[in-house]
């Protein structure tokens, strides 16, 4: 009976010296097993979900966590346990991404999606949407206010809470995107995270059954 190759060898390699034939192969092997597989369970379970550049960044995403200490971990030694290894984690982070796109697609369904929408501008290049998480370049009272409009899930709301016109509320939030629209092109980038993760952390916060975003 044939023994199932031994890899630690090429592991070992990949992770100490990334430029011998061995490293280079098990990276590779690594590189094109993991877009199969994010391609087909994207396909097969987020079809109308994940976009063609989603999952080129999902399979980015597996390497980097791949090569940056899961592999150093993984503690089989055939092909099929580090396969079987790369397959859970690409299937995680697929469905993570998933879940955050019907999260953002569900949060931006409704008025304040609108809003959200509007200081979005056009869409990025791939290479532009590198996500810098609660990097907030706004300052403190803007960034106040519109976590308060997010809480409030209108600019009606808002005004009611706050015994001010609908009208006030429309300016004060057209000051702040003149401000955004005013940063240079990366820090609008940030603002642009930080809004949606803004947004993302008030519907996982639970808010009042009254607020709605979806």
């Amino acid at each position: 009976m044939h023994e199932p190759e031994d890899i630690r060898v090429g592991l070992d390699q990949l992770l100490a010296n990334r430029h011998t034939p061995e490293a280079r192969g098990m990276y590779m092997t690594l590189a094109r097993y993991t877009h199969r597989r994010v391609d087909l369970t994207s396909g097969r379970r987020y079809s109308d979900i994940l976009s063609t550049v989603d999952r080129e960044e999902i399979v980015g995403e597996v390497i980097l966590q791949l090569m940056s200490g899961a592999l150093a971990r993984f503690q089989g030694n055939t092909i099929a346990e580090l396969l079987a290894f790369v397959r859970t984690i690409s299937d995680r982070m697929v469905g993570h991404a998933a879940r955050k796109r019907i999260r953002e697609r569900n949060t931006l369904a409704g008025e304040m999606g609108d809003e959200v929408r509007s200081w979005m501008g056009e869409e990025m290049a791939p290479d532009q949407a590198v996500r810098m998480d609660q990097v907030c370049p706004l300052s403190e009272e803007d960034a106040d206010y519109l976590t308060a409009l997010f809480m409030a899930g209108s600019r009606a709301n808002l005004a009611h809470e706050r015994g001010i016109s609908r009208a006030a509320v429309t300016q004060r939030l057209n000051r702040i995107r003149n401000r955004i629209d005013a940063l240079p092109s990366k820090h609008q980038i940030n603002a642009r995270n930080w809004v949606e993760d803004l947004a993302l952390r008030m519907e996982q916060s639970k808010a009042p059954a009254a607020i709605k975003f979806g």
